[in-house]
């Protein structure tokens, strides 16, 4: 473990070689139940004859032809699942990046990013972007983000917070050069922890973790005669949490190991609520495709709350994505071209992710929601509208401005008003709780109920001042809010009518609105402003 390789670092002088201990890392997994033994791996990362033109913060480049909806948005390898082999770092982020001391500059950066993305590209996986306030972190900071970028990026829920006595677990293990583990009596049912030692940027440590860790690699545990601690690091990582809630603690010592730095992270499955001291709440504005006080670059179309209600998530018509509160971000197709705007947004039942639906009937997965067909790519006599799920996600049903229903996945097709005579277009739809039915919306409020769907009430043959523009049945199904886009709000069968903005002057139209609870809910402006009536406010862009 404590070779050590003469290695060209940033910071050699010309002509002389600069010695310092080779990269160093561990990783450590346990399981409520069971033992299992540490890793110890020693990593030596070879150089890369080319480099790459580093790149940082560039949304992925626009695709010269529309994109077909995929099966699976930005899913990657997962446990038990690993790479095929090891992929050495290119750029060499070794000659741009400092091995001695913490090396947060730009070169260091952009080369490693610019790794890292080469990395992901053999996973199918789009480059990391950082969030826009990446130098204005600490370094443990720093390596919970990167964390949980490689965690999102492919479905996995985000580790809700830094929790504090985690970090003070992690800060001892950087300072030992060890696997950190949980103080004794904070409440765990899993863990994984990782250490790396003589890289200057978590960055570094993140690539070696999760693309160079395999068989023929320097992980000593990783051989072809016992390969079972191939890729050790990388399953902790991606360990599989039930996030009810799930914790990290990260450590980073200047001169933890022989002098050099030192970097430790723990990732646990907890229970309660443990005081914590940075939250991935605090982070998802400043990630593009986030609002972080930048202008919507196309109008707001449609808002889905998380489960819970503690977040929920913005869509523009260009494809991009705004969360809020605990939402995560799964990616957007902000920079990509589209053969037609998006017009709607639904949440996986258990908010770690979501579908957007495009006029032209395009369906686009993210985080863990699957694909099960689309009417993009078919010809439809009005466009699409609207997006529901069913309650386990495994389908949905859109709705065009006909009345049409599309079932896709195991959503049931129980009637339409395709093909029959409207006063006024359809504009939304909702499900209910048993997906054995479902509510279509017109502008006019005129609602149609189909299959266990109970019609409660409309305002269909009321003179109203807006048009409604959405709807949202309650969690039992037993009512519905229908909201116009002056912001008033119509109340039917249990659904409480908590508040609206009808009556007051807007800067821009009301075009969605959501709700996870019978006690409010929110509303989406096209401008991206939110109103919450009844349920807390968690941000909005306008």
């Amino acid at each position: 473990m404590n070779t050590i390789n003469l290695l060209s670092r940033k910071g050699a002088d010309a002509g002389t070689d600069f010695r310092r201990p080779c990269p160093q890392v561990r990783g450590l997994l346990a399981v409520a139940g069971l033992t299992v033994l540490p890793l110890v791996l020693a990593l030596a990362p070879s150089a890369s004859s080319a480099a790459a033109a580093p790149a940082i913060r560039t949304a992925p480049a626009a695709a010269s032809a529309p994109p077909v909806p995929a099966t699976k948005a930005s899913q990657g390898i997962l446990p038990p699942g690993n790479p095929p082999a090891n992929i050495a770092p290119n750029p060499n982020f070794l000659n741009d990046c400092s091995g001695s001391q913490y090396d947060d500059s730009t070169g260091c950066v952009n080369a490693t990013l610019q790794a890292i993305a080469n990395g992901r590209q053999a996973e199918g996986l789009p480059g990391m972007i950082l969030p826009t306030d990446w130098y204005q972190l600490s370094p443990q900071e720093q390596l919970f983000v990167s964390t949980n970028l490689e965690r999102t990026v492919r479905g996995l829920p985000a580790l809700t917070a830094m929790a504090t006595s985690l970090d003070q677990s992690a800060q001892i293990g950087a300072a030992q050069s060890n696997d950190p583990s949980p103080a004794a009596g904070f409440p765990w049912s899993q863990w994984g922890s990782n250490w790396a030692g003589a890289v200057g940027n978590p960055l570094e440590a993140d690539f070696f973790w999760m693309y160079d860790d395999g068989l023929g690699s320097s992980n000593i545990d990783c051989t072809t005669s016992d390969p079972s601690g191939c890729w050790g690091h990388r399953d902790n990582v991606l360990l599989a949490l039930s996030c009810t809630p799930c914790e990290m603690g990260t450590g980073y010592v200047s001169t933890g190991y022989e002098g050099y730095p030192s970097w430790a992270e723990l990732l646990v499955d907890t229970s309660g609520a443990p005081a914590v001291d940075f939250s991935w709440s605090q982070v998802t504005p400043y990630l593009p495709g986030n609002a972080g006080g930048a202008a919507l670059t196309a109008p707001a179309v449609g808002i889905a709350a998380t489960p819970n209600g503690g977040g929920y998530w913005l869509v523009s018509a260009n494809g991009g994505v705004f969360s809020f509160g605990n939402a995560t971000f799964y990616n957007s197709l902000a920079g990509v071209h589209l053969s037609a705007p998006i017009v709607g947004i639904a949440s996986t039942p258990d908010g770690h992710g979501y579908w957007l639906v495009a006029a032209d009937g395009g369906i686009f997965a993210f985080g863990d929601a699957g694909y099960y067909g689309s009417m993009g790519g078919h010809p439809l006599d009005k466009p699409v509208v609207g997006i529901a799920a069913t309650p386990n996600g495994q389908g949905y049903w859109e709705v065009a401005a006909d009345g049409g229903i599309f079932a896709f996945g195991d959503a049931g097709y129980y009637g339409s008003m395709g093909g029959r005579p409207l006063h006024k277009p359809v504009v939304g739809i909702a499900a209910t709780p048993n997906g054995r039915g479902y509510w279509e919306v017109a502008s006019d409020g005129g609602i149609f109920a189909f299959g266990d769907a109970p019609f409660h009430g409309s305002t269909g043959g009321i003179t109203l001042n807006k048009p409604v523009v959405a709807m949202q049945s309650t969690p039992d199904g037993n009512g519905y809010w229908m909201v116009a886009s002056d912001g008033g709000i119509f109340s039917f069968g249990n659904a409480t009518f908590h508040g609206s903005t009808g009556g007051i002057t807007l800067d821009s139209p009301v075009v969605g609105m959501t709700a996870s609870t019978q006690v409010g809910y929110w509303l989406a402006a096209s401008d991206g402003g939110v109103f919450s009536f009844g349920v807390p406010f968690h941000g909005s862009i306008g």
